[in-house]
């Protein structure tokens, strides 16, 4: 069914829709690379953050036998509560061998569980290639 929307309320109806459209793919993109993260102690895993105009997360401390399972339905939102338009958002993991599970080869620092280097850059085009069906959703919710 089609909606009347005033034209006055267009800017800020288009506007909330762009910032759902954020809303899920940020979701999308936490929820694969948690999903995807290697576990051993589940330090990894528990260390995925996303930040707005910010990357200031550390990590989960070291030192534990284990790490609470992340809700990867929920995002770990650093410093902010609702995605906005006109800001800059990542999803990352700040602890120090993040860049070697990403890049190195399995047996050389790499995982099995991730498939093998480029995992990462592999879930950001992925999720890139869903923005239209994501769109579409945000569409079909109004």
């Amino acid at each position: 069914m089609a909606r009347n929307i005033k034209i006055t309320a267009v800017p800020q109806h288009v506007k909330n829709k762009y910032e759902k459209l954020i809303d899920l793919a940020v979701a999308e993109t936490y929820k694969s690379l948690v999903q995807k993260s290697p576990v051993d102690t589940g330090r990894f895993k528990a260390s995925w953050a996303v930040g707005q105009n910010d990357l200031s997360f550390p990590g989960e401390p070291a030192g534990k036998d284990s790490y609470p399972e992340p809700n990867a339905e929920q995002p770990r939102k650093i410093g902010y509560q609702k995605e906005r338009m006109g800001n800059v958002y990542n999803v990352y993991n700040n602890l120090p061998y993040a860049e070697k599970l990403e890049t190195a080869s399995i047996g050389e620092g790499g995982s099995v569980q991730t498939s093998g280097p480029g995992w990462v850059r592999a879930t950001a085009k992925r999720v890139q290639s869903m923005i239209p069906t994501l769109a579409a959703r945000v569409e079909a919710e109004s």
